[in-house]
């Protein structure tokens, strides 16, 4: 599918919505996830998502003689941090909240203001409060690692 042709400007991530869904695909591709039968719940109140994709360790070996070998290492996709405003009613946050408890993988999906949609096959790891600050609502905070390649669907 194609890709972007243009620099796409966002404001701060505003219009990207963010799911969760306990379904998981029956494949891991664009028909997969985009199944009827897989369905995603509205994460509320998202301030900010971590960035991901490939990326590989650069290993280097070090020989007695001769030069330095570098090598890559296994591909990861990304971990990092979710924080949204605690919502403990809120329908998304139930489910990450679950999705902390539990062992299994959860299908994330991501919709950008042109439309492109990015799947994601996660674990969450913690699900944490945030103090609030003079001025600032509590927060939450959910550590997700992305356990397969992003499948990216292009804006139709």
């Amino acid at each position: 599918m194609p890709a972007h042709t243009a620099v796409e400007f966002f404001q701060d991530g505003s219009g990207t919505t963010y799911a969760i869904s306990a379904g998981l695909p029956a494949t891991y591709d664009a028909a997969g996830y985009g199944a009827t039968t897989i369905t995603y719940t509205l994460i509320g109140k998202p301030r900010s998502f971590f960035p991901y994709g490939a990326t590989r360790n650069i290993l280097e070996y070090v020989p007695l003689n001769g030069s330095v070998e570098y090598g890559k290492g296994v591909r990861r996709f990304g971990q990092g941090e979710l924080v949204v405003a605690d919502v403990p009613a809120d329908a998304g946050q139930v489910i990450v909240k679950a999705a902390e408890a539990s062992a299994n993988h959860y299908s994330l999906k991501l919709t950008y203001p042109d439309g492109e949609v990015h799947y994601l096959d996660a674990i969450v790891g913690a699900w944490t409060l945030g103090a609030a600050g003079d001025g600032e609502p509590l927060t939450r905070t959910a550590v997700i690692g992305i356990c397969r390649e992003p499948v990216i669907v292009a804006a139709s």
